[in-house]
Parts: structure tokens; C-alpha cells; sequence
């Protein structure tokens, strides 16, 4: 076991919107994910810098022949934050809330949206022995392995009732939350792979971005996200603060309520008029691409032979006003919401189509979106697992519009396209999975149900002194290994 020195120091990590809540299995907000990957862990996680899956609280795993037994066996020693041992049976709990509507460690009001988007063909888990624990498919499934990386795989404590404080096992425990101000978070000293050089992680709530970069070149704050691209190059310049930036597995779109926006011609009018070449130099300030598809152009199956616009056929009448409803604090995916609002509304004027602007908080963004409460939306998605059925199934496919949890908030539902990605879960060859995902996206192209506005990179800003930051291609931002440097 390596461990670290663990030091007298803290980080305070400011952010745009505070978190929803801190149950793994049961967010859908990136605000939640950034608290929650310091303090929880999975059976298997990421390699440092790839999509690789390498052991955590696993340390082996055997997959049956015909693709449907996963075996994996657990790390020993290992204890849950509240001194709860790990095994088999306190594992399964973590699992079976998600797959027992009835588990008595389900919150009721729980939507577990990714259980059904990522583990759905999950038939059984087992405890084999203590240390030994089993999965058994009803189908063959790609993307399993990469899925148990994810954040809503983490396990936590079998004890675990409150949403509102978290215990895992990760090399941070929780201490306090002050809603919309600050999350406190402290080391693990007994972590398993040794305490981290951090004391104490702060991840606090500043939501104009000219205000967090302010607190970053005072000193107020030690890093922060939700980069204004206009502070990129004053950040280049300054000798106390430096840029970390990774490659970036998002997509930001605007979204069309399929129920409400029936018809095909408006969206694909709708789409035609929004100049992406403008959005990408004025919101983006071109650090970023412009999105062809949903799909990032490094995923397997990106087409890139899909064209960027569609012709459309001229409107025979005005529309009535519709509302875009959009968030106001920034993203990963999308630095600078309301401006990119108001582009895509000049352009859609300029066609003869009149759009009203509906600005909420994030969360109540989110909550409006997954209920189906919105005409038109613009809202992205960050990658999980780097994986294309991450964002093809579970942004576009009809199992994932289930209102009030919804994950494809276009609340289309084509099954054409459902049985192309469903047949690309279970095809475990790369060339014929990557031929399905072409096919889809020659679907979404067609239909329209919403427009891929641009591909960004991930993007934090830190002090000079600050070594450490894991930035993943995934977008997590572990702070594991972070020291504060005289």
C-alpha cells in the first residue's frame, strides 16, 4: 500500500450551481457527480487519461464464455467511511436498491434513471461467498465493464439513508453541506490506498463565472470550473493561476420535445437557422468543434459523414411563440447558456420563427426538462464511460423518456432507432457495432429531434501552486493525489 504524506491544507473549489444530492445511483446533474466521485468508488474504474477499465474495489473479474456471468472478486481490508467492512453481501446492497423498486434502502422518491439507462439487462446479483460477488445478464451487453465504471455504480454504505450525506469508500469522507453555499469534505485517513495529501476538500457554490475567476486571482478560492472562454487567455498570461484542460466527451444540443414539437419540418427549420459557426465563435470563443451528431468525433461510430445542415422546406405559416427554456449557470458543455440562447433566438427570428426565452436555476432546469415541461430546450451531456451507447441510447432511445426521470428529454421514441443501438449493445465485434451507430445517426439526421451544437473541452482553472488535479477524459476531476505548494 503507497501511502501519502497527508497535510495541513485545504482546497476550496468553487462551482456554478450547487448539487442536487449525493446518492450515486440516483443524480443525473454534474454538480452532484464532482462531490460524489471523491467520496464513493466502483468495483472498477477509469485508467488515468483513458477510457480503460482497470480494478478499484474489485481487484479481478472473470466474464463467462457467452457473455452473460460476470464474476468479480473484492479488495479485502476495505472499509465504508461510517467503519462498515466491505464484502459481498454490503456490496449488493448497492445494486439491489437500484434493481428492487420495494429494497428498503430505495428512497421513495428516488427515480434511478441510470439503472434503467445502463443496467437494465442485469437479471441477478449475487453473493457467491464473502468475498466473491456475481452478475448474470439476460443478454450480451458492450458497454457492462464500462458502465460499473461509472459514478452510479459506486457503492455505498449498506447504512446509507440520507441523499444528503453520502458515505463510500473513496479518500474523501463527508462532513457538511450548506445548501447553495458549501460542501465540506475531509481525508480519509484509513483509505485503502493510502490517506491523500489533501485535509480537507471544499466545493463551494459561486455562480457567475467573472466572480469565481475574481476569487481565483485573489486567492479566495484554490480552482474552479465553468470557465468563461473570454478569461482564457488573461489565465495564460497570469503567473499565479494556470489552465488544466482534457480532451472533452460532451456534446451540447438544443432539444425538441418530440410530443410538443411534432412537426418535422419545424424542427428541421429550426435547425437550419441556428448558425453554429457564430455560436462556436461567440459563446465558445472557438475553443471547441462544432457537433455534427451527438456523438463525439473520437467515439466509436462517430459518422462523420452526416452533414451539418439539412435543407428545409420553406414554413407556409408563422408559428406561434415558442419557449426555450434554458439554464442560467454554466457548463462543461456550454460556458455561456444565456448568450448561446439568445444567438440561437436571432437566428430563428431571421427565419420568420419567434422564440421566448425561459431562464431557471440549473436544478430546476433539470427537473423541468426530465418531465417533459419544455417546448424547446438547450441543455449537453458529459460522457460516462466513453462509450457511444452512453450518449446514443441513453439521450435518444425511447427506454430513457420516461417523464419525470427522463434522460432523453426529446421524448422521442423511434423504433427503427431502438433496435439499431439496442443490437449495438449486444454486439460485442467493434466493426459491426460501430456500422449500427452509423445507421442511427443517419436516423437522428433525418428526424431532428434535436440539434448537436458544439463539442467543448473540459476546462479548470487553478492557482499556481496546486499539483495533482486529475482531469479525465470522462470530465471527472479527481482530487486523490492534489497538494497545495508553498
Amino acid at each position: 500500500m503507497n501511502f501519502l504524506p497527508l497535510l495541513a491544507a485545504a482546497l476550496i473549489f468553487a462551482r456554478g450551481a450547487d448539487s442536487q444530492k449525493l446518492d450515486p445511483a440516483d443524480v443525473d446533474d454534474g454538480e452532484s457527480v464532482k462531490v460524489l466521485l471523491n467520496v464513493c468508488e466502483g468495483l472498477v474504474r477509469f485508467k488515468h487519461g483513458t477510457a480503460e477499465i482497470e480494478p478499484c474495489l474489485a481487484t479481478s473479474w472473470k466474464i463467462s464464455p457467452d457473455g452473460l456471468t460476470y464474476t468479480f472478486q473484492l479488495r479485502q481490508g476495505v472499509k465504508f467511511h461510517d467503519g462498515t467492512p466491505l464484502n459481498a453481501d454490503t456490496a449488493l446492497v448497492s445494486f439491489l436498491r437500484q434493481k428492487d423498486k420495494d429494497h428498503p434502502a430505495r428512497p421513495k422518491a428516488g427515480t434511478f434513471a441510470y439503472w434503467t439507462s445502463m443496467f437494465a439487462m442485469v437479471e441477478s446479483v449475487k453473493a457467491l461467498d464473502a468475498g466473491t460477488l456475481e452478475f448474470r445478464l439476460r443478454e450480451p451487453h458492450a458497454p457492462f465493464l464500462a458502465n460499473l465504471a461509472s459514478f452510479s455504480a459506486s457503492l455505498i454504505s449498506p447504512k446509507f439513508i440520507n441523499q444528503q450525506q453520502v458515505v463510500g469508500t473513496g479518500p474523501f469522507r463527508f462532513v457538511e453541506w450548506k445548501p447553495n453555499e458549501t460542501i465540506t469534505l475531509a481525508a480519509n485517513r484509513d483509505y485503502w490506498d493510502g490517506a491523500p495529501p489533501l485535509a480537507q476538500l471544499i466545493f463551494k457554490v459561486v455562480p457567475d463565472s467573472a466572480t469565481r475567476f475574481i476569487q481565483l486571482q485573489t486567492g479566495q478560492i484554490q480552482a474552479m470550473d465553468g470557465l468563461d472562454p473570454n478569461d482564457i487567455p488573461l489565465i495564460q498570461r497570469d503567473k499565479k493561476v494556470k489552465l488544466i484542460s482534457a480532451p472533452g466527451l460532451n456534446v451540447a444540443y438544443l432539444s425538441f420535445n418530440c410530443d410538443k414539437l411534432k412537426d418535422k419540418n419545424l424542427r428541421r427549420a429550426i435547425a437550419a437557422a441556428i448558425n453554429k459557426k457564430d455560436l462556436l465563435a461567440i459563446v465558445y470563443r472557438n475553443h471547441g468543434t462544432i457537433a455534427k451528431n451527438p456523438l463525439p468525433p473520437a467515439l466509436l461510430g462517430h459518422n462523420d459523414a452526416t452533414p451539418e445542415r439539412l435543407p428545409s422546406p420553406p414554413l407556409t405559416t408563422r408559428p406561434a411563440p415558442l419557449r426555450l427554456e434554458v439554464m442560467t449557470n454554466p457548463r462543461a458543455y456550454l460556458p455561456n447558456p444565456i448568450r448561446a440562447a439568445e444567438l440561437i433566438k436571432a437566428d430563428c427570428a431571421k427565419a420568420g420563427i419567434p422564440i421566448e426565452i425561459v431562464s431557471n436555476e440549473f436544478g430546476a432546469h433539470l427537473s423541468r426538462t426530465s418531465r417533459g415541461e419544455h417546448e424547446l430546450a438547450l441543455l449537453g451531456w458529459v460522457g460516462d464511460n466513453g462509450d457511444p451507447d452512453n450518449f446514443l441510447y441513453t439521450l435518444l432511445d425511447k427506454d430513457t423518456a420516461t417523464l419525470g426521470s427522463a434522460l432523453n428529454i426529446c421524448f422521442w421514441k423511434n423504433e427503427n432507432y431502438h433496435k439499431l443501438v439496442v443490437a449495438a449493445r449486444r454486439e460485442t465485434d467493434p466493426a459491426k457495432r460501430a456500422a449500427l451507430y452509423r445507421q442511427a445517426q443517419e436516423i437522428i439526421a433525418d428526424e431532428v429531434p434535436m440539434v448537436p451544437l458544439a463539442h467543448a473541452p473540459a476546462m479548470l482553472a487553478c492557482r499556481a501552486n496546486i499539483t495533482g488535479i486529475r482531469y479525465e477524459i470522462t470530465g471527472d476531476i479527481l482530487f486523490r493525489y492534489v497538494m497545495v505548494q508553498p
